[in-house]
């Protein structure tokens, strides 16, 4: 909720009314200014036993202050007045306004019982898309740019590497740099030298958490409080991330209760569901596993002017809970509001289903997905992140619980505390040698590691099988597999196109064959590597399956475009099957999603409709029977359902509307 100073009681009074109507229990609140209109807001949603959540949101006009503008690496400045672009966040006067908003708003309302509570304590969510700002590339502007070159990042930037060095000779000697002394550094304006790029943005992604971290310091001590913030504002899998200074894990390490801001329509004609849900399970493993976080959704039309599906408000409330949100923050177009009131149905099942999951557990991932950072920073190119994306929707779509993974909790050992069975690097062909020796400990301990496409390496970072590349790029063109594992997956050998970058494979002696290119050359090839085994692609097999992370495009009549290849999302599925990874629950129909939380003496299979039409599907459920008796039942309506039992598994028919999803109740008797 955004009140404008021309709002009135009246507005409020009713915007209030809508929010009880619906079936919410708190709303969140733009902080611009304290001012006398909130006495009155505070009041009255106290009366309505509705909770406030502050979201603090400065404005600093940059035309009175333009010392605080980012600054680029080519000298331009980033200009667009929009209240969203508060500058450089290593700016001293933007963190003492920050602080003066923030202490001036606790000291009058910190103690106020219409703040929405956890565990007794205010939850605040401390700024408002705290991203660089450069250019508007979702309304038709360029990409963003490398920032921030001002005077006051390159002294912290000289201050950091002091810290880490200690001497120049040391940085000197990891980047092949002459500097004399510390005040000669200068931070790099292009990739001429990969490790000190990487080195300065890897720099540049700690700023903004920083920033958030003496905020929150100084917010708790005046108010003992719970923090959050929006983690990424930006489309979670672009290399913009890098220039933006969003990186998730950062982020996450210094708030209490993790949020995102992610939509599947926002600006833009293309409904994506698939990105919607990716950084949920981003989330997951940046708040830790154990802490909460919370889903945005979206109750207004894309801001291109394409009109969301009425029914998706139920498909973001089914996919948040499929990927472990535990709460879900809509964002409403009050000049719309029968989107909002849209909300109303699914508001209500979300609470339910809510108090229910409190005592189950998100079936564990025995699969990881790794997030290309260094990838990010070195290629600058979406190609290997729409790879990394594409190939997600294909585990998705096949019932695989997903846990997307930073390069840094690879270095912390997840790969081992998590006992994971399979790891993919897909879209990932560059990495920190660090980095390549836990995975390939994962390996020789008996895991097994799925890897696509890795062309050339830049300076010192490579994939990590690059012997196993012969050339690259190749000009193949399709690959076919090979007839043995047809059979033993259950597949039509048939054609299937090479949709971006190929490369020749060198494949070792004891390597197995799984498809060939054209010519015979192979181009899946798998082998063993100490207790585990590697499989090897040569193309960018998140683009040999599809291109687009959903299924509907707006702009266009006719959704031909949208392409998958559903032997490409069989065989990666059965692939993984023969590694020792069952899904906890299929779905006939992959444009039917399922996922399973686990309870004690019940499970709960959440089954969601992507499609905008009826659609039907059996589920499977893949549990151990142990000679028990079930029963099932829609858990909204309590209706049984008929279940029947085959090979190990339960498995049960539903048929679903457009965009709906639906809760099962599978109890143990």
């Amino acid at each position: 909720l955004y009140l404008p100073k021309e709002t009135t009681n009246q507005q409020i009074d009713e915007y209030l009314e809508e929010i009880k109507k619906a079936n919410a229990n708190n709303v969140w609140l733009f902080v611009l200014h304290v001012e006398d209109k909130l006495d009155y807001l505070f009041t009255k949603a106290e009366e309505q036993g509705i909770k406030i959540v502050p979201v603090f949101m400065p404005i600093i006009p940059i035309e009175k202050h333009p010392e605080i503008k980012v600054v680029c690496a080519d000298g331009s400045t980033a200009d667009d007045p929009r209240w969203s672009n508060i500058g450089c966040f290593n700016n001293p006067y933007l963190l003492e306004e920050c602080k003066r908003l923030i202490g001036e708003f606790l000291r009058k309302y910190g103690s106020h019982p219409a703040l929405y509570r956890i565990g007794g304590l205010p939850l605040m969510s401390f700024i408002h898309e705290a991203y660089y700002r450069t250019d508007i590339p979702e309304f038709g502007g360029g990409p963003l740019k490398p920032c921030c070159y001002c005077k006051y990042c390159v002294e912290d930037f000289r201050r950091k590497m002091a810290e880490k060095y200690g001497e120049i000779n040391e940085f000197n000697r990891k980047h092949g740099t002459c500097f004399t002394d510390w005040l000669s550094l200068e931070p790099p304006k292009e990739l001429s030298r990969p490790s000190l790029w990487k080195e300065w943005f890897d720099y540049h992604a700690e700023i903004i958490p920083s920033f958030l971290r003496k905020l929150i310091e100084y917010a708790k001590s005046i108010v003992p409080l719970v923090s959050t913030h929006e983690l990424n504002d930006f489309y979670p899998c672009s290399y913009q991330c890098v220039y933006s200074g969003n990186d998730i894990w950062r982020m996450a390490s210094v708030i209490d209760i993790g949020h995102e801001d992610m939509y599947p329509l926002e600006f833009d004609h293309r409904y994506v569901i698939y990105v919607f849900e990716y950084i949920k399970d981003i989330l997951r493993t940046a708040m830790d596993f154990e802490k909460i976080y919370t889903a945005n959704g979206q109750a207004f039309n894309s801001w291109l002017g394409y009109k969301i599906p009425d029914e998706s408000m139920f498909e973001q409330v089914y996919s948040a809970l499929a990927h472990g949100s535990f709460g879900i923050v809509w964002w409403v177009d009050w000049k719309n509001i029968d989107l909002w009131r849209k909300t109303t149905k699914p508001n209500e099942e979300f609470r339910k289903l809510l108090n229910a999951l409190k005592d189950c557990e998100l079936a564990r991932a025995q699969v990881a997905l790794l997030y290309p950072w260094t990838t990010m920073e070195l290629k600058s190119d979406d190609t290997y992140n729409m790879d990394n994306l594409l190939f997600y929707m294909a585990l998705v779509r096949s019932g695989f619980p997903v846990d997307v993974i930073s390069e840094e909790q690879v270095l912390n050992g997840i790969l081992r505390k998590r006992d994971y069975k399979v790891f993919c690097t897909i879209g990932a062909p560059v990495l920190p040698k660090n980095v390549i020796s836990e995975i390939k400990r994962f390996i020789n301990e008996g895991g097994h590691l799925i890897t696509d496409y890795s062309g050339e390496g830049i300076g010192s970072f490579e994939s990590t099988h690059p012997e196993l590349v012969e050339k690259a790029p190749a000009d193949y063109v399709a690959y076919v597999l090979d007839e043995e594992v047809s059979r033993l997956f259950g597949l039509t050998k048939k054609i299937i196109p090479v949709e971006n970058k190929c490369e020749k494979l060198r494949a070792p002696s004891d390597s197995k064959i799984l498809a060939r290119f054209e010519n015979g050359d192979p181009a899946i090839i798998q082998f063993r590597e100490g207790k585990g085994s590697v499989v090897k692609i040569g193309s960018l097999i998140g683009w040999d399956y599809s291109n687009y992370p959903g299924h509907y495009d707006f702009a266009v009549m006719f959704p031909m475009h949208i392409r998958r290849n559903e032997i490409v999302r069989l065989f990666i599925s059965r692939l993984i099957k023969c590694l020792g990874v069952n899904p906890p629950a299929e779905s006939s129909n992959p444009d039917v999603e399922v996922a399973v939380w686990r309870g004690r003496d019940r499970d709960i299979i959440l089954a969601i409709n992507h499609l905008n039409e009826t659609s039907e599907t059996e589920i499977i459920v893949n549990k151990e029977l142990d000679g028990y008796n079930y029963s099932l039942s829609e858990f909204i309506s309590g209706t049984p359902v008929n279940l029947h039992i085959r090979d190990k598994s339960i498995r049960f028919k539903v048929e679903l509307p457009s965009f709906r999803g639906a809760a099962y109740l599978l109890r143990r008797g």
